[in-house]
């Protein structure tokens, strides 16, 4: 019992030796104010199932976005189709997320599409344990 308790304290030390804090920017020139609430959320998870934080000390992780391709469907209720790619980066560490949304504007567009960044995704993962080192 003893051995079990020293290996799970010293694995929970090893964890703790390794977590940061970061703090999380969204670039809002490319991206519109109302996906930033959603980006700030996902990338908060995504660092936490990492076994990080987020707070306002600590590196910061810098969001952008790029519409690569918008479509507009005719009619009376048209609606905007929107591909797009998030992209973060800290230091040396960066990823890509490409993205799609539709919606009744390109607001509307861009929320549905960062909705759709998962936090635990294999890119998401890759991304948080580039951050490790």
């Amino acid at each position: 019992m003893n051995k079990l308790l020293l290996s799970v304290a010293a694995i929970f030390t090893c964890v703790c030796v390794y977590a940061r804090d970061y703090s999380i920017k969204v670039d809002t020139t490319s991206v519109p104010s109302a996906a930033k609430e959603v980006l700030v959320q996902r990338f908060a998870q995504m660092l936490e199932a990492g076994g990080h934080s987020v707070s306002a000390d600590g590196p910061e992780i810098l969001i952008s976005g790029e519409v690569k391709d918008r479509m507009e469907t005719p009619g009376s209720i048209s609606q905007v189709a929107l591909s797009v790619v998030v992209k973060a980066s800290c230091g040396t560490a960066g990823a890509e997320f490409p993205l799609k949304g539709v919606g009744e504007d390109e607001a509307d567009a861009w929320l549905r599409a960062v909705k759709r960044l998962l936090p635990r995704t294999k890119e998401a993962q890759i991304f948080v344990s580039s951050l490790s080192f």
